[in-house]
């Protein structure tokens, strides 16, 4: 199930716009990245033969908030209204200009983070995709704060120093929110990061973020964030703007095959199917073995009734082939005529119907008689050819002539 995971541009998508994108086809592994106008991205997609897209909301146009839903307000058909009651005073724009988005899954209890964009900004993006013929499964944020919101922010923070339309940037992730500061040392003597914080890097400022820090920092491309990015458990596809019903059907159906092949709470029912597989191998082999001696048993038997009724061969190649020439120079030797004699034929051709005419000529030659002269309609060659079967033989017409075979009894 190959997978195309696009980048969405902090702008408008257009066909001219420069988009990253990663293509799997696993879902897991990262097998092609690279980067392309989007007018020509969807033909190298359907040359890698994809089957759906998941699209990344880029840092830079999400914005987070904490908030704690009222009991009961998750089920509710008004969990939007009470969404925007939640933010509306943390948010300058109007909230019908807004996309929000919870957290996926939902917690049982306590606060949870929301997602909100630009509306028309992400439905342009989405439609432009769909156009293009693809089925949107998924939308996920470039990078989100972690699910468990924890007492100590620093406990699950990360720092990525990443390279952006702006300019070079500190993105701070944290249970406290995501932050961003442009990539100086001052933006670090505000954050005082601990020597324990991970801090990912993109090749192209991870000389200049790792001079800053002081410290040695890990190499992360965009293109292996966004494949993170789409294994997570967000999905921004909620309220007005929800990806293709197909789409996220197969995205659901990968999400479970990986973590069937995977969860540690599985291995004992992937033990069990590999188990009936053996079994169900062994077995296999067992009844081939089993076919394969009655086979031949059978062949044995065969041979040896030949071998019995006809002492003087002393080796058997082919037990039908050579009992039936020893039966043919048998009834050579006492006079007797086989089936496939001229007489015979003739005799079987002539007393399966009344011809008006004569033949004008008779062949015979290698087991074939040939009658020419005997001309029948169609209706007349049908009965003829079924009485021949009836005696053993085979008719075929051919022009103005019959040719006869001896074959098979139906």
């Amino acid at each position: 199930m190959t997978i195309l995971i696009i980048t969405l541009p902090a702008q408008a998508l257009k066909s001219a716009t420069q988009l990253d994108y990663v293509i799997s086809r696993d879902g897991s592994a990262l097998d092609i990245q690279s980067s392309a106008p989007w007018s020509l991205l969807p033909e190298s997609a359907r040359a890698a033969q994809v089957s759906q897209v998941v699209l990344v909301l880029p840092v830079q146009r999400l914005s987070w908030h904490q908030v704690q839903l009222p009991p009961g307000a998750a089920r509710s058909a008004r969990l939007r209204a009470v969404l925007e009651g939640l933010v509306e005073d943390q948010l300058l724009d109007d909230m019908a200009d807004l996309h929000l988005a919870l957290q996926t899954p939902l917690p049982a209890q306590g606060p949870t983070w929301l997602a909100a964009c630009d509306k028309a900004w992400l439905s342009d993006c989405v439609r432009e995709v769909e156009q293009a013929g693809f089925f949107v499964s998924a939308l996920v944020p470039e990078l989100a704060p972690p699910a468990a919101v924890a007492a100590d922010a620093d406990a699950s923070a990360q720092l990525f120093a990443m390279d952006s339309p702006q300019g070079p940037q500190w993105v701070h992730c944290s249970s406290a929110g995501l932050t961003r500061w442009p990539l100086q040392a001052a933006a670090l003597a505000a954050l005082k990061p601990s020597e324990a914080l991970p801090v990912w890097a993109e090749p192209a400022v991870a000389a200049q973020a790792e001079a800053l820090l002081g410290r040695p920092l890990f190499l992360q491309t965009s293109a292996q964030r966004a494949m993170l990015a789409s294994q997570g458990g967000w999905d921004l596809a909620q309220f007005g703007i929800v990806a293709s019903r197909r789409g996220r059907n197969l995205r659901h159906i990968a999400q479970g095959l990986r973590h069937f092949s995977s969860a540690p709470r599985w291995r004992p029912v992937r033990w069990g199917l590999w188990a009936v597989l053996l079994v169900q191998v062994l077995g296999l082999n067992g009844y081939s073995y089993q076919q394969q001696a009655l086979v031949n048993q059978e062949r044995r038997a065969m041979q040896a009734a030949f071998t019995s009724t006809f002492p003087k061969v002393q080796a058997v190649v082919d037990a039908p082939v050579q009992m039936q020439r020893e039966v043919d120079q048998l009834r050579q030797r006492s006079g007797q005529l086989a089936p496939d004699d001229a007489e015979v034929m003739l005799s079987a051709l002539m007393q399966s119907a009344n011809f008006a005419a004569v033949p004008t000529a008779v062949h015979y030659q290698n087991g074939e008689l040939r009658v020419e002269g005997l001309q029948l309609a169609a209706p007349a060659l049908a009965d003829l050819t079924r009485a021949l079967q009836a005696r053993g033989y085979t008719l075929q017409a051919q022009g103005a002539a019959l040719a006869l075979r001896v074959g098979s009894r139906p």
